[in-house]
């Protein structure tokens, strides 16, 4: 099967560039649409989509505003809903192209907040199913109180000034390879404002609060070896989804899709989709 990759621009409702990929195959079967990660990329999801084409599914996928080639201040956002709304145009934009195909959400980490989020927030009949891989719906270790404190009053003041997230990216995957590519890609970068880090961390909570609202089909997933994102918030979450699959992924760190066993899980999220 062939597999060819697009790159474009949409406009966000605010009237920032927002880069995408589309990653199409022939004769496509459904859609899917994928959410990075903060300090992250839309590129870094080309080995996803190339096993995804190959089962018929055409896949685009956003770098969201302040990351990758899009438009917007270095790691952050403005509201929590232009983020939504950049969702929003995004599924427009797949939709555009494939009218009647059904079209699947896809969020990693921080894009798994978002599009939690969505599925609670927005009222949207376009979905026929989600992902959520590593969810960041509580962080695996809570940061210093002092550094909280600082970044609720910037929020207020300085609500663009930005800081280094503190990630250790040894905790992405357990494979070095893996990790040195993501140290040398010119694209990730560590920086998030102190309005960005509240709205995330308050819709992490909203979205703990208001789950079991969420009706759609889906399978939500996370490593137990996650160092960064608490994994037993997002079995929490997935306990109150009854429409929801949720796997607990034995040794696995932050990023499943590129840790030693990224092939079985590729290829179950590939599975599940073909099947719901």
């Amino acid at each position: 099967m062939s597999f060819t990759e697009e790159t474009q621009y949409f406009l966000s409702q605010d009237g920032l560039r927002i880069y995408y990929r589309h990653w199409d195959c022939q004769s496509p079967n459904k859609i899917c649409c994928i959410v990075h990660g903060h300090g992250e990329h839309s590129g870094r999801y080309e080995h996803v989509a190339k096993v995804l084409n190959e089962a018929g599914i055409t896949v685009f996928g956003m770098d969201l505003r302040g990351h990758g080639l899009s438009q917007g201040k270095k790691g952050h956002a403005k509201s929590y809903e232009h983020l939504m709304s950049d969702i929003e145009e995004l599924l427009k934009t797949a939709r555009a192209t494939y009218t009647e195909l059904p079209m699947y959400l896809f969020g990693h980490s921080m894009g798994g907040n978002l599009v939690a989020n969505y599925l609670i927030r927005m009222n949207t009949n376009e979905l026929s199913g989600f992902i959520l891989s590593s969810p960041w719906l509580r962080l695996a270790t809570d940061p210093p109180a002092w550094k909280l404190k600082l970044g609720q009053i910037m929020s207020s003041v300085w609500p663009s000034v930005t800081q280094p997230s503190g990630l250790d990216v040894n905790h992405i995957s357990k494979d070095p390879a893996e990790v040195q590519k993501y140290v040398a890609d010119p694209l990730v970068h560590s920086q998030m404002s102190a309005m960005l880090y509240k709205v995330i961390t308050e819709a992490a909570e909203y979205a703990l609060s208001n789950d079991e609202s969420i009706t759609l089909p889906g399978l939500i997933y996370h490593g137990n070896a996650d160092k960064i994102i608490d994994w037993t918030a997002t079995r929490d979450f997935a306990d109150q989804v009854e429409s929801a699959t949720f796997v607990e992924l034995e040794h696995i760190y932050h990023e499943p899709h590129n840790d030693l066993e990224k092939h079985q899980v590729i290829e179950s999220l590939k599975n599940w989709m073909m099947n719901n």
